[in-house]
C-alpha cells in the first residue's frame, strides 16, 4: 500500500506557501517575488501579504497577483492574518497563514479572536497554517487555542536566517500527542532583506496545477516538506515501512511521547521499518542528508492504514 503524497497517479508540484511583496513588508515587488520563484524552478508560489490593520507592516486587502501566472506556473491568493490575543510578540499578534483565500477575505479587525479568524479563513476555502511557532514562542496552551488550523509550519527559512528561531515540530508534536490531526508546511517566508528565499517549500500532489487543486491536496495531506531532501515513494505492507528517498544518512520515525526508530548509513535510499511493535497509532517521517538538508512526512495514523 502506497502511501500519499505517492501512488495517487498525480504530478508533484513544488511552492512556497509563505512570502512577502512590497504590496505588505517584503522588498520585492509582486512580479519580482514571482519571478524569482519561477526561476528558481518552481511551480507556484503565494503572495501572503500581512493582513491587518497596522499599516507600518500591513496591508488592508489581499494582494491580487493572477495576472502574473504563465504556463507551468501560479501564484496562489494568500495572506498572513493577524489579530490581537499573542502573548509573546512585541505587536501582541497572532501570524497565521491562509493560502487560498478569496480575493475579497476582509481584514480582521481589532475584535477578532485567532480561533474565529481561523475558521472564517477555512470558511472561506483557506488552507490554514500556524505560522513560526518557535519564532515568537508559541505556548502549549494558545497551541490548543489554535488546532482547528490544517498545518503546522515546522520550518520557516526566514525565521532560521534572521533569528534561529525556525523550527515548529514541538508544537505540532505537542498537538499530534493531544489528539490533533494536523499536517506539516516548510515554509521561506520571504522578505528579500537577507537571503531567505529558497529554503523551505512543499512537494503537492495535485490533480493539476491549479489554485483549488493544489488546495484541496494541501487540505487531504497529500504533500510533504523540504528543505533539500525528498522522498521518492512510500510503502507499508504487513506492517513494514519502506522509506525511498533521495540519498540521505538519517531516516526517524517518530511517534506518541518519545517513540522512535531510527536508521543511519552512508547514502540511503531504501530504508525500512517493522512498525507491528511500534506503540503509536501515529508516526511521522524525517529525513536528513549530508549536508543537513530534510524532509518531513506529514503524520500518518495505522488505524486509518488498516
Amino acid at each position: 500500500m502506497k502511501l500519499p503524497p505517492f501512488g495517487l497517479g498525480h504530478s508533484l508540484y513544488r511552492g512556497n506557501l509563505h512570502g512577502h511583496s512590497t504590496h505588505s513588508d517584503g522588498v520585492l515587488s509582486a512580479q519580482a517575488v514571482v519571478e524569482t520563484y519561477a526561476d528558481l524552478g518552481y511551480d507556484f508560489t503565494c503572495l501572503s501579504d500581512h493582513l491587518w490593520i497596522d499599516d507600518k507592516f500591513a496591508a488592508t486587502s489581499v494582494c491580487d497577483g493572477r495576472a502574473l501566472d504563465r504556463k507551468g506556473f501560479i501564484t496562489l491568493p494568500s495572506a498572513e492574518l493577524h489579530c490581537y490575543g499573542k502573548t509573546y510578540d512585541q505587536d501582541g499578534v497572532w501570524h497565521i497563514v491562509a493560502n487560498g483565500l478569496p480575493l475579497d477575505f476582509a481584514c480582521p479587525d481589532a475584535n477578532e479572536t485567532a480561533p474565529d479568524l481561523i475558521a472564517r479563513a477555512q470558511a472561506a476555502g483557506a488552507y490554514v497554517s500556524l505560522a513560526h511557532p518557535e519564532w515568537y514562542t508559541m505556548t502549549t496552551d494558545e497551541a490548543m487555542q489554535v488546532a482547528a488550523a490544517d498545518a503546522v509550519e515546522i520550518y520557516n527559512h526566514s525565521c532560521v536566517v534572521t533569528s534561529a528561531r525556525g523550527s515548529g515540530i514541538a508544537i505540532a508534536d505537542y498537538l499530534l500527542n493531544e489528539g490533533k490531526k494536523i499536517s506539516f508546511t516548510a515554509t521561506d517566508d520571504s522578505h528579500f532583506e537577507l537571503p531567505d528565499w529558497g529554503g523551505g517549500w512543499v512537494m503537492v500532489a495535485a490533480a493539476e496545477l491549479s489554485q483549488n487543486a493544489l488546495v484541496a491536496a494541501l487540505k487531504a495531506g497529500h504533500h510533504y516538506a523540504s528543505t533539500g531532501a525528498d522522498f521518492t515513494d512510500l510503502q507499508i505492507e504487513d506492517g513494514v515501512l519502506t522509506v525511498s528517498s533521495s540519498p540521505v544518512e538519517n531516516v526517524v520515525i517518530s511517534g506518541a511521547g518519545h517513540m522512535a526508530m531510527a536508521e543511519t548509513g552512508k547514502n540511503m535510499t531504501v530504508t525500512q521499518f517493522d512498525l507491528s511493535k511500534f506503540r503509536s497509532d501515529w508516526f511521522r517521517i524525517t529525513l536528513r542528508d549530508a549536508a543537513g538538508k530534510m524532509a518531513w512526512s506529514n503524520p500518518y495514523y495505522k488505524s486509518d492504514l488498516t
